[in-house]
Protein backbone atom coordinates (compact mmCIF):
# COMPACT_ATOMS: atom_id res chain seq x y z
CA UNK A 1 0.00 0.00 0.00
CA UNK A 2 2.82 2.63 0.43
CA UNK A 3 4.41 1.85 -2.71
CA UNK A 4 0.79 2.52 -4.15
CA UNK A 5 0.98 5.78 -2.35
CA UNK A 6 4.21 7.07 -3.14
CA UNK A 7 3.92 6.13 -6.84
CA UNK A 8 0.97 7.90 -7.01
CA UNK A 9 2.17 10.86 -5.29
CA UNK A 10 5.08 10.84 -7.83
CA UNK A 11 2.52 10.53 -10.74
CA UNK A 12 0.31 13.43 -9.67
CA UNK A 13 3.59 15.59 -9.08
CA UNK A 14 4.99 15.65 -12.75
CA UNK A 15 1.11 15.34 -13.70
CA UNK A 16 1.00 18.68 -11.91
CA UNK A 17 4.57 20.42 -13.26
CA UNK A 18 3.48 19.41 -16.87
CA UNK A 19 0.44 21.04 -16.65
CA UNK A 20 2.34 23.84 -14.93
CA UNK A 21 4.84 24.13 -17.82
CA UNK A 22 1.77 24.05 -20.14
CA UNK A 23 0.16 26.89 -18.45
CA UNK A 24 3.47 29.36 -18.72
CA UNK A 25 3.84 28.19 -22.31
CA UNK A 26 0.32 29.94 -22.69
CA UNK A 27 1.66 32.93 -20.60
CA UNK A 28 4.20 34.18 -22.92
CA UNK A 29 2.59 32.99 -25.96
CA UNK A 30 0.47 35.43 -25.14
CA UNK A 31 2.93 38.02 -23.98
CA UNK A 32 4.71 37.67 -27.25
CA UNK A 33 1.45 37.84 -29.44
CA UNK A 34 0.12 40.69 -27.51
CA UNK A 35 0.76 44.18 -29.09
CA UNK A 36 0.76 47.73 -27.66
CA UNK A 37 3.82 47.26 -25.23
CA UNK A 38 5.47 50.47 -23.70
CA UNK A 39 8.80 49.19 -24.94
CA UNK A 40 11.92 50.91 -22.07
CA UNK A 41 15.36 50.90 -23.95
CA UNK A 42 18.35 50.81 -21.52
CA UNK A 43 21.74 51.54 -24.49
CA UNK A 44 24.86 50.45 -24.00
CA UNK A 45 26.30 54.02 -22.65
CA UNK A 46 24.28 53.04 -19.41
CA UNK A 47 26.11 49.60 -18.64
CA UNK A 48 29.65 51.70 -19.95
CA UNK A 49 29.32 54.70 -17.80
CA UNK A 50 26.96 53.93 -14.64
CA UNK A 51 27.70 50.26 -14.51
CA UNK A 52 31.09 49.83 -15.47
CA UNK A 53 30.26 47.05 -17.56
CA UNK A 54 32.23 47.51 -20.95
CA UNK A 55 31.93 44.29 -23.73
CA UNK A 56 33.53 43.54 -27.12
CA UNK A 57 30.23 44.71 -28.74
CA UNK A 58 28.09 46.35 -26.75
CA UNK A 59 24.61 45.59 -24.85
CA UNK A 60 21.30 46.31 -24.90
CA UNK A 61 18.28 46.17 -22.58
CA UNK A 62 14.51 46.24 -23.58
CA UNK A 63 11.66 46.45 -21.19
CA UNK A 64 8.19 45.66 -22.33
CA UNK A 65 5.10 47.09 -20.27
CA UNK A 66 1.44 46.67 -20.44
CA UNK A 67 -0.45 48.69 -17.74
CA UNK A 68 2.84 49.67 -15.82
CA UNK A 69 3.35 46.18 -15.48
CA UNK A 70 6.54 44.30 -16.77
CA UNK A 71 5.98 41.14 -18.68
CA UNK A 72 9.19 40.83 -20.58
CA UNK A 73 12.76 41.68 -20.42
CA UNK A 74 15.00 41.25 -23.66
CA UNK A 75 18.82 41.44 -23.09
CA UNK A 76 21.26 40.87 -25.79
CA UNK A 77 25.34 41.43 -25.21
CA UNK A 78 28.12 41.00 -27.72
CA UNK A 79 30.91 39.30 -26.67
CA UNK A 80 34.23 38.95 -28.77
CA UNK A 81 32.91 35.96 -30.92
CA UNK A 82 29.33 35.50 -29.42
CA UNK A 83 26.02 36.95 -28.65
CA UNK A 84 24.08 36.45 -25.93
CA UNK A 85 20.33 36.93 -26.36
CA UNK A 86 18.30 36.28 -23.30
CA UNK A 87 14.77 36.71 -23.04
CA UNK A 88 12.80 37.37 -19.28
CA UNK A 89 9.37 36.78 -19.46
CA UNK A 90 6.81 37.81 -15.89
CA UNK A 91 3.38 37.50 -14.68
CA UNK A 92 2.61 39.29 -11.79
CA UNK A 93 5.69 40.64 -11.01
CA UNK A 94 7.12 36.81 -11.05
CA UNK A 95 9.79 34.92 -13.13
CA UNK A 96 7.72 32.61 -14.86
CA UNK A 97 9.64 31.15 -17.72
CA UNK A 98 13.51 32.75 -19.35
CA UNK A 99 14.70 31.86 -23.02
CA UNK A 100 18.64 31.98 -23.78
CA UNK A 101 20.46 31.78 -26.82
CA UNK A 102 23.83 31.39 -27.45
CA UNK A 103 25.02 33.04 -31.21
CA UNK A 104 28.65 32.13 -32.80
CA UNK A 105 29.56 35.36 -34.60
CA UNK A 106 33.11 34.60 -35.31
CA UNK A 107 34.72 31.41 -36.62
CA UNK A 108 38.56 29.95 -37.34
CA UNK A 109 38.13 32.08 -40.41
CA UNK A 110 36.08 35.36 -40.37
CA UNK A 111 33.13 36.78 -38.76
CA UNK A 112 29.87 34.87 -39.65
CA UNK A 113 27.31 36.86 -42.12
CA UNK A 114 24.64 35.77 -40.33
CA UNK A 115 25.52 34.34 -36.34
CA UNK A 116 24.96 30.96 -36.11
CA UNK A 117 22.73 29.34 -32.88
CA UNK A 118 25.38 27.55 -30.84
CA UNK A 119 22.76 26.93 -27.84
CA UNK A 120 18.73 27.84 -26.23
CA UNK A 121 17.97 26.98 -22.78
CA UNK A 122 14.67 27.13 -21.42
CA UNK A 123 13.95 27.42 -17.94
CA UNK A 124 10.17 27.12 -16.44
CA UNK A 125 9.81 28.82 -12.86
CA UNK A 126 6.83 28.63 -10.51
CA UNK A 127 6.53 30.83 -7.64
CA UNK A 128 10.71 31.50 -7.81
CA UNK A 129 11.76 27.96 -8.33
CA UNK A 130 12.99 26.32 -11.50
CA UNK A 131 10.23 23.13 -12.25
CA UNK A 132 11.64 22.26 -15.63
CA UNK A 133 14.83 23.17 -17.65
CA UNK A 134 15.47 22.32 -21.04
CA UNK A 135 18.72 21.92 -22.88
CA UNK A 136 21.31 22.72 -19.88
CA UNK A 137 22.90 21.37 -17.39
CA UNK A 138 24.42 23.94 -15.07
CA UNK A 139 22.63 24.29 -12.17
CA UNK A 140 24.84 27.87 -11.52
CA UNK A 141 22.64 29.24 -14.36
CA UNK A 142 19.41 29.26 -12.81
CA UNK A 143 20.37 31.57 -9.98
CA UNK A 144 22.29 33.46 -12.26
CA UNK A 145 19.37 34.13 -14.15
CA UNK A 146 17.46 34.78 -11.79
CA UNK A 147 20.07 37.29 -10.20
CA UNK A 148 20.22 38.75 -13.66
CA UNK A 149 16.30 39.35 -14.16
CA UNK A 150 16.39 41.24 -10.54
CA UNK A 151 19.36 43.07 -11.59
CA UNK A 152 17.13 44.59 -14.92
CA UNK A 153 14.59 45.39 -13.20
CA UNK A 154 16.19 47.58 -11.45
CA UNK A 155 18.24 49.09 -14.16
CA UNK A 156 14.71 49.51 -16.26
CA UNK A 157 13.95 51.57 -13.14
CA UNK A 158 17.05 53.99 -12.49
CA UNK A 159 17.16 54.77 -16.27
CA UNK A 160 15.81 57.33 -17.45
Amino acid sequence: MKKFVVVLIFCLSIFGFGQNVDLIKRQVEMINTSKNYIVKKVPNDYFVDVKNEVTDNGQELEGYFKNKELKKIVHSVGLSSTIIATQFYFDKGNLIFVLKKKYQTIDEKENLLKPKLTSESRFYFVNGKVINKINTDDYKEVGELKQQSISFQKDLKVYK
